[in-house]
């Protein structure tokens, strides 16, 4: 993975607000519990951005928050109960995330259209949609730190995505936890001992 480098979207396009994203979710039928994945998704990134910012370090801690609120708008058409002919042929046999691209460049969100391709599960070894900035690697981050709304430890979450899919990639995960590193050198503060009770706390 490429050294992480500083924020491409500071001043670059009005800021959604709660109320759009709440109409986000309203109109792509995004179930409940992804909401509240990506709401704890969203705190746990946000806290993180803060205190890079607060260490010098040029980051958008807004888009942070918003990119984390609809990494996975679209994340409902790729549950295994889900008959792909029932969706439109657009949304048909294709990644969550692309799909959730596609709904936000509609919305005229070109940065979170762009910003939110990085948050497949491969980006970090991805050739195609890379992670490219600090927002879109603390997102990233963030959402491997939290299983639903409960936030484990990487090897945790690994763990639940086994049982889940049946299998684990280890040059990805070898890549995760190198991020992990580099995110809590910005930090100043080892992010593996980040339990659900410091989150709460920071």
């Amino acid at each position: 993975m490429k050294p992480l480098v500083t924020s491409r979207y500071i001043i670059t396009r009005n800021n959604m607000t709660s109320r759009q994203i709440r109409q986000l979710y309203r109109i792509c039928e995004t179930p409940l519990h992804v909401q509240e994945h990506m709401q704890q998704v969203a705190k746990v990134a946000t806290i993180i951005a803060k205190k890079i910012k607060r260490n010098g370090h040029n980051v958008d801690t807004k888009f942070t928050e918003q990119l984390a609120l609809v990494h996975d708008l679209m994340k409902a058409i790729s549950f295994k109960e889900v008959d792909q002919k029932s969706l439109p042929k657009k949304y048909q046999n294709i990644h969550d995330v692309m799909a959730t691209s596609r709904i936000l460049k509609k919305q005229d969100e070109k940065n979170l259209a762009r910003a939110v391709l990085s948050q497949q599960f491969d980006a970090v070894i991805s050739p195609d949609h890379p992670i490219k900035s600090i927002e879109e690697t603390i997102v990233y981050y963030a959402d491997k730190r939290v299983a639903h709304t409960k936030i484990v430890s990487l090897e945790e979450r690994f763990e639940e995505g086994s049982r889940r899919y049946g299998k684990r990639n280890k040059k990805i995960e070898k890549e995760i936890f190198e991020l992990e590193r580099e995110l809590s050198c910005m930090t100043g503060e080892d992010l593996s001992r980040y339990t659900a009770r410091i989150f709460a706390n920071a």
